[in-house]
């Protein structure tokens, strides 16, 4: 039975089959489940990262970022093939779009971190899922999502204090989960994933720093292979040169970043799971429905 007093299970449709295994899991287990549902799910997560990240692919191009990093292709292109240099004025960075970029950057956080979330909560769920659901379904909690990640900015003073804000980070680990799956606004959700998360400390970190680490190896190589991939394309300009690049990059990135959003998703479950029953009234719920348990 659910705990008194906590939320409603997210509901599941009749006959809906969850991809995760609706017991608690070991450490291994629940990394194997992220690359499962990863694997299974690969394109829908990736196109829905990649869709968000056009954007600021456009403005960095628009900002003069591809014509510095072009120039710098062309300068490393020269060096390895013996040649001497030819040291020209680097192309000035255009600040207007500079800004407009961090400002949509800003607007897209809620996007980034809610629809990807969403995505992997509802293939884990067994549901069925799209690019446009998942945008409306963050546009519908866009303010509570925003107002979460302003709440996240508090953090980086205790960065002063690196293992304080590192504590508190994995703390809140599952907050976006939280309040999306409970409907929850951005107080409450950090509540929630604070009592998820209590006497899992050292679990989640374990976890957490494992995925990370994962992705920081990943976006190095792509971002070590990407400048100089577009070193050795011939005859074009520095725009279209550094454009190659931070479009490399770019797509490296869309193809990285689920893997992140979608451990926190089946942490979240995971947490239920061991503390609230999930799995017992998950399958309730499917047999209420008129699902085949």
């Amino acid at each position: 039975m659910q705990p008194a007093g906590s939320p409603a299970w997210p509901p599941t449709p009749p006959g809906a089959t969850p991809t995760l295994r609706l017991r608690p899991l070991s450490f291994g287990e629940l990394l194997d489940d992220v690359f499962r549902v990863y694997r299974r799910h690969f394109w829908l997560l990736v196109s829905i990262s990649l869709v968000l990240a056009l954007p600021t692919l456009i403005l960095e191009i628009l900002s003069g970022q591809a014509d510095q990093l072009g120039f710098s292709a062309a300068v490393l292109n020269q060096a390895a093939s013996g040649s001497q240099p030819q040291f020209t004025q680097p192309p000035q960075l255009n600040f207007i779009a500079l800004g407009l970029q961090y400002i949509v950057a800003i607007l897209l956080v809620p996007f980034v971190e809610g629809a990807i979330t969403l995505a992997a909560m509802e293939v884990a769920l067994g549901r069925p899922v799209t690019l446009a659901s998942c945008l409306r379904g963050v546009l519908r909690r866009y303010w509570a999502l925003l107002g979460l990640a302003l709440l996240g900015l508090l953090l980086f003073p205790l960065f002063l204090c690196f293992p304080v804000a590192i504590w508190i980070l994995v703390r809140w680990s599952v907050s976006v989960p939280a309040l999306l799956a409970e409907g929850v606004g951005p107080v409450r959700a950090i509540q929630r994933s604070w009592e998820l998360t209590r006497a899992h400390w050292w679990r989640l970190f374990g976890i957490l720093v494992v995925v990370v680490l994962i992705q920081l190896v990943m976006n190095s190589i792509v971002g070590a292979a990407a400048l100089p991939l577009a070193a050795v394309i011939p005859f074009v300009s520095p725009l279209v040169r550094g454009s190659i690049s931070l479009t490399v990059s770019t797509i490296g990135t869309a193809v990285i970043t689920p893997v992140l959003y979608l451990c926190l998703v089946l942490l979240y479950f995971d947490l239920r799971i061991r503390k609230e029953s999930f799995d017992l009234d998950q399958l309730a719920a499917q047999v209420r429905g008129g699902g085949q348990t």
